[in-house]
């Protein structure tokens, strides 16, 4: 179906006969059709330019709503990850500080192993100090009595008189 425009009307002319249409009435009505489609044309033209701004707008807002979407997943996804990462180095961490722990208790463990057998070898040097001792004191005490038991002997000797010479000459 072919488009008539304002501008087809303004220009249609019609073949005149003895008993038509007024000239004029028609004349009239065409410039009125004429003036209606221009408005309509117009209005459809003012349409069709908010309509392409829209579908432009609309094409931007889709565009802003799917960078966001995709902003959203990728802060979703880099959450995600985060918190993973951390999980994994909090668990890390963990196995570290037990390992560290498990280290630190064997490290006392056997620190501990070594003093206690270091006090059970003083002992042992105590007690074999003290029987040393105890036999030096035996020992000591011995030649005391041996000592004594000499002076004894001795004491006698020492009371010895010599005889005077009146003893012997008479």
């Amino acid at each position: 179906m072919p488009r008539i425009t304002p501008l087809d009307i303004q220009k249609q002319k019609f073949s005149r006969k003895l008993r038509g249409f007024d000239p004029v009435e028609v004349e009239s009505f065409l410039a009125l059709v004429t003036e209606e489609l221009e408005d309509i044309a117009r209005a459809k033209s003012e349409l069709e330019r908010r309509i392409g701004a829209l579908q432009e707008e609309n094409a931007e807002h889709r565009e802003r709503e799917r960078v966001l979407r995709d902003t959203l997943l990728t802060a979703q996804q880099t959450v995600h990850d985060m918190r993973d990462t951390a999980r994994k180095e909090a668990e890390l961490i963990v196995r570290e500080a037990q390992d560290s722990s498990e280290r630190l208790t064997h490290h006392a463990l056997q620190r501990s192993a070594e003093i206690e057998k270091a006090i059970y070898d003083l002992k042992i040097q105590r007690a074999n100090f003290r029987l040393e001792l105890q036999k030096t004191l035996e020992l000591f005490s011995e030649m005391v009595e041996e000592d004594k038991r000499q002076d004894e002997r001795d004491r006698p000797l020492s009371y010895l008189t010599r005889r005077t010479d009146k003893e012997t000459a008479g």
